[in-house]
């Protein structure tokens, strides 16, 4: 058989086996000018070109790009996916063949191959449509709008319209402006838009959809039917009363938790040009972006709010980026859950988001529900059961909780869903006074839930629905809680209002076994309580500093007592080390399950350190593949280690720290003293005080005044070259605090410890002054014990952490905020595993002292370079002879340092780079 025919009968064969799996796959479709797809997928508006190859050298893959990028350019699909045939499959062993495949979405991006079976294929497919349009342009463009219709309004306006859904204005610690109600105004305005949004959406669906009973009333329905389209109320003289008229309409058949907040924003000011015009505008611009077809399966709603408002900012929210909740979701929901073909027990499911922002990640996991038994995707029922039984999210935002009722209510447009369990708690005072912490009320009582404003006043705080309030054992809690710092969570309340919030929390907290933190530390104990006692699962995003940093041990140890931490991932690429929306510093997700007593020993925890980020739910869903398959470094997308189960137990979980795996073996070896007797640093050495105590307490000075106090201020790369410094500035006492500089002026050192470093550019991480100073950047550090004197017992420390060995030391011991620009804390500095020099003896002590002497002034190259170093290589030499180490191992280790993502500030490249 000719390879054209051959190629026909798999393509044929394919489309049956795709179609098997639930997508509405047609083979060897012709379109005029006699152009044809090889396999045609229709999913919503959308379609899919499939362009097979049989065979899978690089010719043959070059000719499936060049066919799947041609049906994007002739506009006969929205996106393509380029798949490859091995040699030899026939017709009846596709089924379980192994393609390849890489998706085109007409970017010209560098082909991402990934190899796996049909089914596998078949999600991918599904989340394609994921990939299409820009989101961030759609924001963008819909930004522009809002910001034009704000400025239609006159501050009274902006009054009425923000505080119609609850939104303060401006906040007490940002920079005072002259306009503190835009902000506010805007989000409430993408309120209206969202609801124009789904609106639209509705439209095809108008006559199908006419009540039988009139949900506002619980009588027969008896008005007119079908409500005006979203585009005719916007072209309407009056688009608000239009658009008033028609959510009234809608609201018969209920869809409460979207248009009667959008009615609330409607009709909040009374009717004036320039208010509707703003309405006409919000309303243009909502429709515009409803041609987005692909944002609407996939969190669009979401990306926008996301986007154009600063929340994380507004209120400490950081919202998770859609890869990224299907990377958690596909992860924490696996197949051997539950009978995913009985329609009843996937029902029976509890799925819980107490944290749920817009909703991203309940929406992952209806897709990766719908993707386990894609034969339920097309089935109202289960649509209806996802809505108003599995699915559960609590936030403190009314605009957040909207949209992710918007965004869920996207599942099926056609459900009508009258029990969606969406709800916002109380963050904030009562009618009575008394301070309410939102869905952490679930700890100790029910949480305040508040209704949907009803268009004709404001929400008052009253109790909501009594069953949601009780909140059932979840199966799975999927979240990204609130970890920033109270004075950006409180912000919005006074004074007074905030210190009673920050009583509550103390009360609430006071009798439980966790330590209250910054990074999530409560929402974690939480979730704990949430989860069912015997099966439930976390799946959480977490900052990283979480896996490393002291404050959350407590946390780490807690969660490994009553549950297998069964994944870590992390990112370690540069572009992207974090899993949530507009914020940069590195995260990790999370997946916890229940480890009943009795069971015997816990597995090693999968601990996966990605390279690239994926960018896209489809990248994400291959990247979760390969993690279940075990194929991760395989197919490029990064490392894997397996982390025993007493690490875990004890908290270690440094397995986080490099994206090399040896490197973390090495370190904690290093901590065993495996290679040489090492001591933490604070057992022999005073260290401080901190930066942040100089800086408050002293001021700089350019001339020197009495007691010609000096200090190590800056840590410019371009200056601090070598191990040998200088102070860079006189420092005096600010007025009132002569005592206090006193006191830490006795604490003064020659040994200097830096406190924070750009990986990419440092070059001395411990330098040596002449003469005692204190330092802003830099941390003294006095050694108590010295083995042969005090002089030479800094020389030679000096030249341990400036060496590979050393330097390992340091990075192995960071708390990863930024990986590639850790700060050091007193705490961590005081952890460094430092030589024990009483064990080494006098010789070797003086033997590294030497070498100071010797490379004192020698300028250090920045660590990206620090294989080729030659003053670094000669520290090692040292290092090497003083410690016996073997020369091997320091090389080995300085090769890979200088290879690491954070060090490097690129992607990994290994030998390639």
């Amino acid at each position: 058989m000719a390879t054209r025919e051959w190629e026909s009968t798999l393509n044929i064969r394919l489309a049956a086996v795709l179609r098997g799996w639930g997508l509405d796959a047609r083979p060897e479709v012709i379109h005029p000018g006699n152009r044809r797809i090889d396999v045609e997928v229709h999913i919503g508006p959308a379609r899919i070109a499939v362009e097979a190859e049989h065979g899978q050298f690089p010719g043959k893959r070059a000719d499936a790009i060049r066919d799947a990028e041609a049906r994007l350019e002739q506009g006969l699909a929205q996106c393509a996916v380029a798949v490859c045939y091995p040699d030899g499959t026939t017709e009846g062993a596709l089924p379980d063949t192994r393609v390849i495949w890489t998706v085109r979405d007409g970017s010209g991006s560098a082909p991402n191959w990934v190899e796996g079976n049909i089914e596998r294929l078949a999600a991918v497919i599904r989340l394609a449509p994921a990939q299409l349009g820009n989101p961030d342009y759609v924001a963008a463009a819909l930004s522009s709008s809002l910001d034009g219709a704000v400025r239609r309004l006159s501050e009274s306006q902006k009054q009425e319209l923000a505080r119609a859904i609850d939104l303060p204005r401006q906040t007490k610690n940002k920079r005072p402006t002259p306009h503190p109600w835009d902000a506010p105004a805007k989000r409430a305005l993408l309120v209206v838009a969202t609801a124009v949004m789904f609106h639209s959406r509705l439209d095809s669906h108008r006559n199908e959809l006419r009540p039988e009973v009139d949900n506002r009333t619980g009588q027969p329905y008896a008005g007119t039917w079908p409500p005006a389209m979203a585009q005719q109320c916007a072209d309407a003289d009056d688009p608000v009363g239009a658009f008033g008229d028609a959510w009234n309409l809608i609201l018969a058949l209920d869809y409460k938790p979207i248009f009667e907040t959008g009615r609330a924003a409607l009709l909040s000011c009374p009717r004036s040009p320039a208010f509707t015009a703003a309405v006409r505008d919000t309303a243009g611009a909502a429709l515009a972006a409803t041609g987005d077809v692909a944002g609407f399966r996939h969190d669009l709603l979401g990306r926008i709010f996301h986007t154009v408002l600063d929340t994380a900012r507004y209120d400490g929210s950081f919202y998770t980026t859609t890869p990224a909740a299907t990377l958690l979701a596909t992860l924490a929901i696996t197949e051997s859950m539950c009978d995913w073909s009985d329609p009843a027990a996937v029902a029976g499911l509890r799925i819980t988001d107490p944290a749920c922002g817009t909703g991203t990640l309940l929406m992952a996991a209806a897709e990766r529900i719908r993707d386990i038994n894609p034969r339920l995707r097309d089935d109202p029922a289960l649509a209806a059961a996802l809505i108003e039984q599995v699915l559960a999210g609590y936030d403190v935002n009314l605009t957040a909780t909207h949209m992710a009722a918007a965004t869920l209510g996207l599942l099926s447009p056609t459900t009508q869903f009258q029990k969606m369990k969406i709800w916002r708690s109380l963050l904030g005072l009562d009618a009575d006074g008394v301070a309410h912490l939102g869905s952490l009320e679930f700890l100790d009582q029910k949480p305040m839930l508040m209704p949907w404003p009803n268009g004709a006043s404001k929400a008052t705080h009253v109790n909501g629905d009594a069953a949601a309030a009780m909140a059932e054992p979840a199966d799975v809690v999927l979240m990204n809680p609130p970890f920033t710092r109270d004075s950006l969570r409180h912000d919005q309340f006074s004074r007074e209002d905030e210190r009673k919030l920050k009583d509550r929390e103390k009360e609430l907290f006071s009798n439980k076994p966790v330590r209250l933190s910054h990074n999530g530390g409560a929402f974690l104990y939480l979730a704990d309580f949430l989860t069912k006692r015997d099966t439930g699962v976390i799946g959480v995003v977490l900052p990283l500093v979480g896996a490393t940093n002291f404050s959350t041990l407590e946390i780490r140890q807690r969660l490994a007592s009553n549950y297998h931490i069964e994944t870590i991932v992390t990112s370690h690429d540069p572009e992207r080390i974090y899993f949530s929306e507009n914020t940069t510093i590195g995260e990790m997700l999370l997946i916890c399950r229940r480890w009943p007593a009795g069971e015997g020993p816990k597995p090693p925890t999968r601990v996966v350190n990605l390279a690239r980020n994926p960018a896209t739910p489809a990248d994400a869903y291959s990247v979760a593949a390969a993690i279940a398959a075990g194929t991760v470094a395989r197919q490029y997308y990064g490392t894997v280690q397996e982390w025993p189960e007493g690490r875990i137990a004890a908290g270690n979980w440094g397995a986080v720290q490099f994206l090399a795996p040896d490197l973390c073996e090495k370190f904690v070896a290093l901590t065993r003293n495996e290679f040489f007797p090492t001591l933490p640093l604070g057992q022999v050495a005073d260290i401080g005080p901190a930066g942040q105590g100089v800086r408050g307490i002293f001021d700089r000075s350019a001339m020197p005044e009495v007691g010609g106090m000096f200090a190590l201020w800056h840590h410019k790369t371009d200056v601090i070259q070598r191990m040998a410094a200088k102070p860079d500035t006189f420092i005096v006492a600010k007025e009132g605090k002569e005592q206090q500089a006193r006191n830490l002026w006795e604490h003064r050192g020659r040994m200097m410890l830096v406190s924070r470093a750009r990986l990419n550019t440092v070059r001395a991480f411990t330098v040596r002054l002449e003469e005692r100073g204190l330092g802003s950047l830099w941390v003294p550090c006095k050694l108590t014990a010295p083995v042969v004197d005090e002089i030479t017992d800094e020389k030679a420390v000096c030249v341990y952490f400036n060496s590979s060995m050393g330097i390992f030391a340091w990075l192995g011991n960071r708390t990863n905020k930024i990986p590639s620009y850790p700060q050091f804390s007193i705490d961590d500095m005081r952890k460094l595993p430092a030589p024990d020099f009483a064990a080494i003896g006098e010789q070797a002590v003086s033997g590294l002292a030497a070498a100071y002497d010797r490379y004192a002034d020698a300028v250090l190259l920045p660590l990206p370079q620090l294989n080729s170093c030659p003053a670094r290589q000669g520290l090692d030499a040292a290092v090497i002879a003083a410690l016996g180490l073997d020369g091997e191992l320091v090389a080995n280790i300085r090769r890979q340092l200088a290879m690491e993502p954070s060090v490097t500030g690129q992607r990994y490249a290994g030998f390639a780079g």
